[in-house]
C-alpha cells in the first residue's frame, strides 16, 4: 500500500484518522464500518480517504497494521524492561501489563474480537497468520533463554510449552475484556488486586509444571 501521501500529513491528523478509522471498524466490524460516519466525523472531504488510503480495504489494513504496532511496541517494551528478571516473573508482568495495556487501548481489543469473529474476511487471514506467529516467536524466544539460564526443565517441548503460555495470554485477556468468555465471575473487569491474585495462581501453576526441579 502507498501511504506516501498519508504520510505527507502532519502527526496529529494521522492520529485524528487513526483514532476515528478505529472506532468505527472496531465498533462496527468491516463489513458494517461507514467511511462516511468516519469523513463526517473528521470533518474532511470523503475523497480524502481514497486518496489516503485507496479504498475501505486499505483503511482497514492500515488501522489493522497501525494497531498491532502499538501491541509489538508495549511487548518489546515490556520484554526489554524484564530481560534480567526470572522467566516466571516475567510472565507475571506480562500478564498484569497486558490487562494494563487493554484498558487504555480497549479499541484495538474489540478491532481484533470484531474481526476474528466476523468471520468472513479472506483478505485478513495473512494479517492474523502474522499476528499469531509473532506472539509463538515472542513467547519461544522468553522459554528459549529460560531453558539457558536454567529456570525451567531442560526437557520442555518448546512448540508445546509456547502454545500453552500463548492460549493462556488470549484466554486470561478474554475473560477480562469480554463478559461472555468470563468462565469465573470475579475475572471480568475485575481490579487490580484481583488481577493480581489471578496471576500469581496462574503462575504458580506454570512454575509446578514447568521449573527446573518440579
Amino acid at each position: 500500500m502507498d501511504l506516501r501521501t498519508f504520510n505527507n500529513l502532519d502527526k496529529k491528523k494521522q492520529n485524528r484518522i487513526f483514532r476515528a478509522a478505529l472506532r468505527e471498524f472496531s465498533e462496527r466490524g468491516y463489513a458494517g464500518a461507514s467511511i462516511n460516519r468516519i469523513v463526517a466525523d473528521l470533518g474532511i472531504a470523503k475523497g480524502s480517504i481514497f486518496q489516503y488510503f485507496g479504498d475501505k480495504q486499505g483503511l482497514f489494513e492500515f488501522v489493522f497494521l497501525k494497531a498491532v504496532e502499538i501491541v509489538k511496541d508495549h511487548l518489546k517494551k515490556v520484554r526489554d524492561e524484564t530481560t534480567d528478571l526470572n522467566f516466571f516473573t516475567r510472565i507475571e508482568i506480562l500478564l498484569v501489563s497486558g490487562i494494563a495495556f487493554l484498558r487504555k487501548n480497549s479499541r484495538i481489543y474489540s478491532l481484533y474480537t470484531k474481526i476474528l469473529y466476523e468471520g468472513n474476511l479472506k483478505f485478513c487471514s495473512d494479517l492474523f497468520t502474522s499476528i499469531r506467529r509473532e506472539s509463538f516467536d515472542f513467547l519461544s524466544e522468553m522459554i528459549r533463554l529460560a531453558v539457558s539460564r536454567g529456570e525451567v526443565r531442560p526437557d520442555l517441548d518448546i512448540a508445546c510449552a509456547t502454545f500453552y503460555l500463548d492460549s493462556l495470554f488470549d484466554r486470561f485477556l478474554q475473560a477480562y475484556m469480554l463478559e461472555h468468555f468470563g468462565s469465573h465471575p470475579g475475572l471480568y473487569k475485575a481490579k487490580d488486586e484481583d488481577i493480581n491474585t489471578w496471576v500469581k495462581g496462574l503462575v504458580s501453576l506454570l512454575r509446578k509444571g514447568m521449573e527446573k526441579g518440579n
